[in-house]
């Protein structure tokens, strides 16, 4: 019995670990020698093949959208504009036109890099959330509904980004 129970806490703790920083929104902020500002990357991982990225700079205006849906890259999605459109606790908020590529090991991708007053308002919104982002790429068959677990922390982040932002 007692080799049971130990065995089902290493099972329990090992996939603990497997799935951290999975499912939950994350923030990272380094400085940039190449562009001479501070760079905010918040993530939201559902897989290692999947998933979603905010990249702001504080050297640029506005902030890059990139969701990665987890499928392989092909030549039909080249040249393709993507509506990308963003929804906070069940409310639309704004959508934007994109583009299509492909990331790492040939996944798919779309990305937006929202304007300022876009992205502002994705920012407020986004740190404001309760239960959920929702993000359609306009590649995929489905929209990323993703939980709002660490988009507070990750979305001031994001604030104190756009706030130093060059005017």
């Amino acid at each position: 019995m007692k080799v049971v129970l130990v065995t089902a806490a290493l099972l329990v703790g090992s996939y603990s670990a497997a799935t951290a920083g999975f499912q939950t929104w994350s923030a990272d902020t380094e400085a940039d020698p190449f562009s001479g500002g501070k760079r905010v990357t918040v993530s939201f991982m559902n897989s290692l093949r999947s998933g979603v990225l905010v990249i702001c700079d504080t050297a640029e205006a506005g902030l890059m959208v990139r969701a990665i849906p987890g499928f392989t890259f092909e030549e039909s999605l080249r040249g393709m504009t993507p509506e990308i459109e963003f929804a906070f606790d069940g409310q639309r908020l704004l959508g934007q036109s994109g583009e299509t590529g492909a990331v790492g090991d040939n996944l798919a991708a779309a990305q937006t890099t929202l304007s300022k007053e876009n992205a502002e308002a994705f920012v407020k919104a986004f740190a404001a959330a309760k239960k959920q982002v929702a993000i359609k790429d306009g590649i995929s068959d489905r929209p990323h509904l993703l939980t709002a677990r660490g988009s507070t922390k990750a979305g001031q982040a994001l604030v104190s980004c756009m706030e130093s932002q060059v005017k």
